[in-house]
């Protein structure tokens, strides 16, 4: 798994162990794991993994959101006592109760509650499962890559202008592709995305729209703070010479 950021802001042992025991619940030993040693982030992408919120299920214990029979694990009310560990970038939520040996899915789209086993496999494992089983995959995402929410990053937004001018959001994204060295390169029909472990980020291109690129990079290693400004520089460069105007 590629991880984005160097700077990880993992929760310790007994962060965790604190709330185990106010919520009289058993986090997964795989999330646990993950937690301590990587913190909160986006997996590749689709889901936020979170640090355990007892609040956030609780409003929706009044409302009919799911449906709830003798067969669904949890009743509407016990909505309250769910621990949240994660969200889809859809709203989906990821959540564990006291009472249910294993990973509550509660769908946005969906009204059906599901359980997800969470055994010894990795963690990472049990999401591609999820990932593979809800959205109907034959493969879970690949490469599967992190990226750590550590506070530290700085986006700069671009409004591409190219396809007037001759050349496509594709087109653009693989000039840049070729024309910089990339730990990473992630492309599909949607989307370009280019890594760069140096910079604790990369560069995005929305192919689908055609207009959007947006450039996320950290700076907060002294060591190495004028490579990473180097860098930037040229690559802001290079945009605002290819079509590319900053937003905001």
């Amino acid at each position: 798994m590629y991880i984005v950021s160097r700077v990880l802001k993992p929760a310790t042992h007994q962060e965790l162990q604190d709330v185990e025991q106010e919520h009289a619940i058993r986090l997964p030993p795989t999330y646990q794991h993950w937690m301590q040693q990587y913190g909160e982030g986006t997996y590749s992408g689709w889901i936020n993994i979170q640090r355990p919120d007892a609040e956030v299920l609780q409003p929706f214990a009044e409302y009919d959101l799911w449906e709830h029979t003798e067969q669904t694990v949890i009743s509407q009310h016990q909505l309250q006592e769910c621990v949240s560990i994660g969200s889809s970038v859809d709203g989906d939520f990821l959540a564990v109760h006291a009472g249910v040996d294993g990973l509550i899915w509660l769908p946005r789209h969906d009204e059906q509650i599901t359980v997800w086993p969470s055994n010894d496999r990795s963690f990472a494992a049990t999401l591609d499962q999820i990932y593979c089983g809800y959205y109907g995959r034959d493969e879970p995402y690949s490469p599967a890559y992190y990226e750590p929410w550590n506070g530290e990053r700085h986006p700069v937004f671009y409004h591409f202008t190219g396809k007037e001018n001759g050349i496509t959001m594709r087109e653009m994204a693989h000039l840049c592709k070729t024309d910089f060295t990339w730990d990473l390169v992630i492309e599909n029909e949607y989307t370009c995305k280019l890594f760069k472990e140096s910079i604790g980020g990369y560069i995005r291109f929305n192919i689908a729209n055609g207009r959007e690129i947006a450039l996320f990079y950290e700076n907060n290693h002294p060591t190495e703070a004028q490579e990473v400004d180097r860098f930037v520089q040229k690559l802001q460069h290079y945009l605002q010479t290819h079509y590319c105007t900053t937003l905001g």
